[in-house]
């Protein structure tokens, strides 16, 4: 399925979407972050079609900066967001190793709650956790990757 992924880099936007040619029904939001959305096709209440980050710019630091920004680095607060530099693979939120909780829709896996949702149901359960595989290769039009890390 090709995959588009496009990135809005006006400030007053800051956007970055993947997508596939799948049709979306319908945007289910990371738990914790309203701004890190998971697009759903009409499927399945899990099948993932694409993802949705506002202001991705923060979302990505303090591992990966604005390619042309040479301004000190954003960071963000916790360990929402985590980068593996070996698997090049970026993360937020809550990760776990339940195959049957755990979509993927290269380069995107979205980690599902617990426990599993009732049969039909309509709504997905909320998302835990999502991770951005291949990271460097998917944002470097737009991101470098900052080595270190910024604290």
């Amino acid at each position: 399925m090709p995959l588009a992924i496009d990135y809005d880099p006006d400030p007053q936007v800051d956007v970055l979407r993947i997508t596939t040619e799948q049709r979306a029904w319908v945007g289910w939001h990371q738990e914790a972050e309203s701004d890190l959305v998971v697009k759903i096709g009409e499927n399945h209440n899990r099948d993932v079609v694409g993802l949705l980050i506002i202001g991705a710019s923060g979302f990505f630091a303090p591992y990966f900066r604005l390619m042309e920004d040479d301004g000190p680095v954003k960071t963000r607060l916790g360990d929402f967001t985590r980068y593996d530099p070996e698997s090049d693979t970026l993360t937020w939120g809550v990760v776990h190793d339940a195959a049957e909780r755990i979509t993927q829709a290269d380069p995107v896996v979205v980690y599902w709650d617990f426990p599993e949702p009732e049969d039909g149901d309509e709504w997905p359960p909320p998302v835990l956790g999502v991770a951005l595989l291949n990271a460097a290769k998917n944002l470097a039009p737009w991101f470098v990757p900052v080595e270190p890390a910024a604290d």
